[in-house]
């Protein structure tokens, strides 16, 4: 009896911290060398464990095999102690999806999501009217767009919560509008190609739509000047460098390292344009021109961290992941979505959208019952 009322609340219980972290306003975090040294060591010597107990659940193997890696990767590591104390955080993510997996009604899901993004869109329409005195403190210009810190963070955590919202027509085309008042590129791409998906596997007519809708994406992108910026004076020679960077370092430079040791590394990188030569600090690492604190690539900075034996194996889960959704349109559009936006942004990296995907890939993988075919 117990059991089945667990089970019953089990979305309920998931919902508790996949909320408290999705509504985290912006914050600045910063890892110093501080940790009891005692309490350090019992927690590096707990996941290890943890890790190694993940072994005995049903989860694929990739992922298995993934976290392994990451934990030996810190031994291997450019700098252990900060990999060794970010590594509590991918245990304590691998349990929480561990937890989803065995939710078997997503319906609570998709409606605290829904009201999740109707509150963001009540946010963003207060800011966009000038009427916020919350965040942007009656600022014409808003600097804060919904609950996120800048437009193109907040594009990325849209995109993270899309897949729970497409199985209702209309939050299309709020999508689109966000994607367009936020101004980005990635997050218009991401939905508009999400969409033309689903048109083309829904309908005959779909595969001329998508087109369409392709065109237009590349058009908005145009429009706002922003191909250069995916191009040669902005993310595609970061992207050149990591793939050169991991290629010297193939076993990876240790998982959370990428926004410490990469803006050293990729100094020489020529800045964005409207960039100066200033001098910057972070986290106790100087430099001068921008810093590049992450590849603007989800994948590609797993590639940098995890090295190539990490990136095979997320790859592999990946292809799982696509396998598993295959026959569900919804699914399969949701994750179509998260491929495209973390190509150009990191919303892996976000504080307020990493349990989300972790309950959507969840969700991708449970059997389908009832209201929940499509």
């Amino acid at each position: 009896m117990r059991k089945d009322i667990v089970k019953k609340y089990l979305a309920h219980i998931a919902l508790i911290p996949l909320l408290f972290l999705a509504l985290t306003p912006p914050w600045m975090v910063r890892l110093d060398c501080t940790l009891n040294s005692f309490f350090w060591i019992y927690m590096v010597f707990t996941s290890g464990f943890l890790m190694l107990l993940f072994f005995y659940f049903k989860v694929n193997l990739c992922v298995k095999l993934f976290l392994l890696w990451a934990y030996i990767g810190c031994f291997l590591s450019a700098a252990p102690y900060l990999c060794f104390t970010m590594f509590w955080s991918l245990i304590a993510a691998a349990y929480y999806y561990l937890l989803c997996k065995q939710i078997t009604d997503f319906e609570p899901v998709k409606k605290a999501i829904q009201t999740l993004f109707f509150f963001v869109t009540l946010l963003i329409i207060t800011q966009s009217l000038g009427y916020d005195t919350l965040l942007n403190f009656n600022l014409k210009d808003p600097i804060i767009l919904g609950t996120i810190g800048n437009t193109q963070i907040l594009a990325s955590y849209v995109c993270v919560i899309a897949p729970f919202l497409i199985f209702t027509p209309l939050n299309w085309i709020a999508l689109i509008l966000i994607m367009f008042v936020a101004k980005s590129a990635g997050g218009m791409i991401a939905i508009l190609i999400g969409l033309g998906y689903y048109l083309w596997r829904k309908y005959r007519w779909g595969k001329y739509v998508a087109i369409i809708l392709l065109m237009a994406a590349l058009l908005f992108t145009w429009k706002l000047g922003k191909f250069d910026v995916f191009t040669t004076s902005g993310r595609f020679p970061v992207w050149k460098k990591t793939i050169e960077l991991t290629v010297k370092k193939p076993v990876g430079y240790g998982m959370a390292t990428g926004r410490l040791i990469f803006p050293i590394l990729c100094g020489d990188i020529a800045p964005t344009k409207g960039a100066n030569n200033e001098k910057w600090e972070y986290e106790n690492t100087v430099g001068r021109g921008l810093a590049w604190r992450r590849t603007h690539n989800d994948f590609l900075q797993i590639m940098f961290e995890y090295g190539f034996p990490g990136f095979f194996l997320f790859a592999g889960w990946v292809m799982y992941l696509v396998w598993k959704a295959r026959k569900n349109i919804m699914k399969s559009t949701g994750l179509v979505i998260l491929g495209m936006v973390m190509i150009p942004h990191f919303p892996s990296r976000l504080c307020q959208s990493v349990l989300i995907l972790l309950m959507f890939v969840a969700f991708c993988e449970a059997k389908e019952v009832g209201h929940e075919r499509h």
